[in-house]
C-alpha cells in the first residue's frame, strides 16, 4: 500500500504527526501524493526546518501578511501543497531556517480552505527517539488522526543524550534505568504510556513502524505490534509499519 491507502486518508481529514524517526519526511511524501487531487495544507504548531521547494506550490508566512489579506490569497488557490507557517527564523543551534508554527487560533481560521490538513506537532532535534516535557506534542484539538511515528532501526541504539531527546523523560516513561541500550519492551512502554507517543492525541490514534527494510526490521516490527496488543488490544485503532524511503506500508 502507498501511504494514502494505508492511513485512509479522506477529503477533510486533519492529520496531526508525532514522535520521531520520520515526521517531516512522513509529512512531505503524503502530501506529494495529495498535491495533485487535494488542496492540501501543511503546516505545524512547534517548528519544522524550510523544505526544499519541490515539496510545496506555495509558501505563504502569515506575519509578512498584513490585515489577514491570507484568506483571499488562500481562498483562490488550486489544489496542491501549500506550507503555511508564522515566520521564517534562523536556528542559531543547527544554522538551518526554521518555520515558526501556527496557534490553534489561526488553524482555526485557515483550515476551512482546505480539503487535508497536515499537521508536524512535535520536536525530537533529528534524534530517533524523545522524551516529552509537560506541554508536548502540541495536538491541534480539531485533529481526526494522529500518527504516531516509531523507528524501529532504534533498538539496540544506546540509551544516551546522543540517539535520545530529552533522556530524562524517556527514561521516566520506559520505566528502567538500568538498560544501556534501547529494547522492544522499551517502545511498547513508549507507546502505551500515558505520558508518551499519544500523549494528548486526537481523533484515532495510528501507530506508523518506520525504516522497516529487512527481515530483522519486520521480525521486531512484529514483536513489537504483537507485545502492544497483548497488553492494551484496544489503545492503538490502527497499526502501519513499512518504510518512508521505500515507500512501502502494510497495514
Amino acid at each position: 500500500m502507498n501511504l494514502i491507502d494505508a492511513f485512509d486518508i479522506k477529503n477533510k481529514d486533519i492529520i496531526t504527526i508525532v514522535g520521531a524517526g520520520g515526521k517531516t519526511s512522513l509529512m512531505f511524501s503524503a502530501s506529494s501524493l495529495l498535491r495533485k487531487n487535494y488542496k492540501v495544507l501543511v503546516t505545524t504548531t512547534t517548528n519544522i526546518y524550510v523544505p526544499s521547494g519541490k515539496f510545496y506550490d506555495k509558501m505563504i508566512m502569515l506575519s509578512e501578511i498584513k490585515d489577514e489579506n491570507y484568506k483571499k490569497l488562500i481562498e483562490k488557490s488550486n489544489n496542491g501543497v501549500y506550507v503555511i507557517g508564522n515566520k521564517i527564523a534562523n536556528n542559531t543551534v543547527a544554522n538551518k531556517l526554521k518555520i515558526k508554527g501556527l496557534s490553534f487560533g489561526v488553524l482555526d481560521k485557515i483550515i476551512p480552505y482546505f480539503d487535508i490538513v497536515i499537521i508536524e506537532s512535535d520536536g525530537s532535534k533529528e534524534k530517533p527517539l524523545k522524551g516529552w516535557k509537560d506541554s508536548e506534542p502540541v495536538v491541534y484539538d480539531k485533529t481526526t488522526k494522529t500518527v504516531g511515528v516509531v523507528d524501529i532501526k532504534t533498538i539496540g541504539l544506546n540509551i544516551n543524550e546522543d540517539n535520545i531527546h530529552r533522556l530524562d523523560e524517556f527514561l521516566e516513561i520506559i520505566n528502567d534505568e538500568e538498560s544501556q541500550k534501547v529494547k522492544i519492551k522499551h517502545l511498547k512502554n513508549l507507546i502505551l504510556n500515558k505520558s508518551g507517543l499519544f500523549k494528548f492525541s486526537e481523533g484515532e490514534k495510528i501507530l506508523l513502524i518506520n525504516k522497516v527494510e529487512g527481515i530483522r526490521d519486520k521480525r521486531n516490527s512484529v514483536l513489537l505490534t504483537n507485545k502492544i496488543k497483548d497488553e492494551n488490544s484496544s489503545y492503538i485503532n490502527k497499526f502501519v509499519y513499512g518504510s518512508i524511503l521505500q515507500n512501502e506500508f502494510l497495514g
